[in-house]
């Protein structure tokens, strides 16, 4: 089945951009913080995206908190630092204390974000009710359609592609969008991984919590402290939210009988006393924004795809809040799949490149949970966080032997299948600096080395003969443009002053030569082999095909 059909015309609603398209290369079912950057990033890569999220807007409910390193980096290469910066701080440390009013606290863990010198972007403190707002006006500022208040019902995928059934939900009308690829990001019980009998390993929603956000003014107590977050005897946690301009709050405290069967009102005075009790302030009357029960899953899908339907963020794995690294690892998901969808469309990459996605994903996504919970058990196993964010390796893409699922960022190895390492370089005659991280766009990047001129024209034609942009820098080689005048950036990635490495459109390493390459055409293999390109394939449509 190709064709399309439409029970009834779609209405103008508020937040929608219009009725959307019947067809679409990329459909995008959950519109939260998984779905959004998906449509953002796949924007950034030219590829056309509805995204359909059956909720009626942005969530209240501040959600995940930690915008780590890793993610600050995606935005970073999009240019939406700025706007995040704008509704964020950076983290300060998390302590312990009888009550807020205590005199001192007792600090757990080292101060500072200790992602800084080794990451441009560091770690902040972003409410995810603040940064989705930003995620939804850039995806739809680069074109992306994203429709709230509609359902995706049912869908069926054959070898061309998937057709999907959206309902509307202020209407009860449906009708059929056809498209090349589903991303499912429709949370921890995903319809879309039900339906496809994909199961999930680990527990789901145990232990259960209550959560509170609420306005107050404790200034009379923090006597000018602003604690990321504090944590009391009994596992009660209060955490800071919102903006230094704009501060709000969050209490977090394990469910409890009392609670598990209490009425919202009830629930409202419950939390009210707690909150008396744990700030030191008896007639403290808190604004109460929400008051949340939820529980706390751990579990990872078995796959991560199936066709041309892939899982990402919660629909692929659900962690605990601790270290805010599931939001972060659905974003990743995001950026790991979007320029591979890219490539497949435009006819660039062979359709094995998407395989990788789950190979890729799903081990980051185990390794992490299993941290996760290490970390909460308090085992002497459990990694930092300053791996789990910037560490995590992939397979080898030349075949190599694996060197494991993470190694240590602060002394990276620029081998394939790492991230590759941030440096500092001097820009614009020394008048500005940028990392080396600054320098990846939407296609490859070549990076060679002071003497690497050679790897000017193999880049030249290497663009040429696989059709893929490419960009090529020769790292403080006079009179190039960053510099590199400490001569760190060869040793940093594991190469001689000759040598080169080859940059995927995500920030991973995907090749790297120790000295200047013996033919030209060494490059452009290297290239094609990334792509997993066959030595022809037909392009598909990346723009709107309705």
């Amino acid at each position: 089945m190709d064709t399309t059909t439409d029970s009834g015309p779609a209405p103008h609603t508020a937040g929608d951009t219009g009725p959307g398209p019947d067809r679409v290369p990329v459909l995008v079912a959950g519109g939260s913080l998984s779905g959004l950057s998906a449509a953002v990033l796949l924007a950034h890569h030219g590829v056309d995206c509805l995204v359909v999220e059956r909720r009626s807007g942005i969530g209240p409910h501040p959600r995940s908190r930690v915008l780590t390193a890793r993610s600050g980096e995606v935005f970073r290469t999009i240019g939406l630092e700025p706007a995040i910066d704008a509704v964020s701080s950076r983290p300060s440390g998390w302590f312990r204390a009888r009550t807020l009013a205590d005199a001192t606290y007792t600090r757990l863990g080292a101060p500072g974000d200790p992602t800084l010198p080794i990451s441009p972007a560091g770690s902040r403190l972003c409410d995810q009710n603040r940064l989705e707002p930003i995620l939804l006006a850039e995806a739809r500022r680069r074109g992306a359609r994203v429709l709230f208040g509609r359902e995706l019902t049912d869908f069926v995928q054959d070898p061309h592609g998937v057709t999907a059934r959206i309902l509307d939900r202020s209407t009860g009308r449906s009708r059929t969008v056809r498209c090349r690829y589903l991303l499912a990001a429709d949370g921890t019980r995903s319809p879309v991984r039900e339906a496809l009998g994909i199961e999930l390993q680990g527990r789901r929603g145990e232990p259960r919590f209550l959560s509170t956000v609420f306005a107050a003014d404790l200034d009379p107590v923090l006597h000018g402290r602003r604690p990321t977050a504090v944590v009391f005897p009994g596992r009660e946690v209060l955490f800071a939210r919102g903006t230094p301009r704009a501060p709000l709050w969050e209490y977090g405290i394990p469910d409890i009988p009392l609670v598990g069967g209490a009425r919202d009102e009830e629930l409202g005075r419950f939390a009210r006393d707690r909150l008396r009790r744990v700030t030191g302030l008896p007639g403290l009357e808190p604004d109460v924004h929400s008051v949340l029960r939820w529980g706390a899953s751990a579990v990872v899908a078995e796959r991560f795809s199936e066709g041309r339907v892939f899982l990402l963020g919660d629909a692929a794995h659900t962690m605990p809040v601790i270290g805010g690294l599931g939001g972060n690892t659905g974003i990743q998901d995001a950026h790991n799949l979007a320029w591979k969808i890219a490539a497949v469309l435009r006819g660039t990459a062979g359709g094995r490149l998407l395989d990788t996605y789950d190979a890729e994903r799903s081990r980051v996504a185990a390794h992490t949970l299993w941290h996760v919970l290490a970390t909460a058990r308090e085992l002497p196993e459990a990694l930092d966080p300053e791996t789990l964010q910037l560490g995590y390796l992939y397979p080898d893409p030349t075949g190599g032997p694996d060197a494991g699922p993470c190694e240590d960022p602060y002394h990276p190895t620029g081998r394939p299948g790492s991230r590759a390492p941030h440096l500092w370089l001097p820009h614009d005659g020394d008048r500005a600096r940028v990392s080396v991280l600054d320098l990846f766009g939407a296609g490859f990047t070549l990076l060679a080395g002071p003497l690497g001129q050679r790897w000017l024209p193999a880049g030249t034609r290497a663009a040429a003969g696989s059709g893929v942009p490419l960009d090529v820098y020769r790292i403080g080689g006079p009179p190039s443009s960053p510099g590199d005048p400490r001569r760190a950036f060869p040793a940093l990635y594991g190469i001689g002053p000759g040598g080169a490495v080859l940059v995927r459109p995500d920030g991973y390493v995907a090749r790297r030569w120790a000295t200047a390459p013996q033919t030209e055409a060494a490059l452009e293999h290297a290239v094609r082999e990334a792509l997993q390109q066959p030595a022809a394939l037909p392009p598909e449509p990346v723009g709107n095909t309705a």
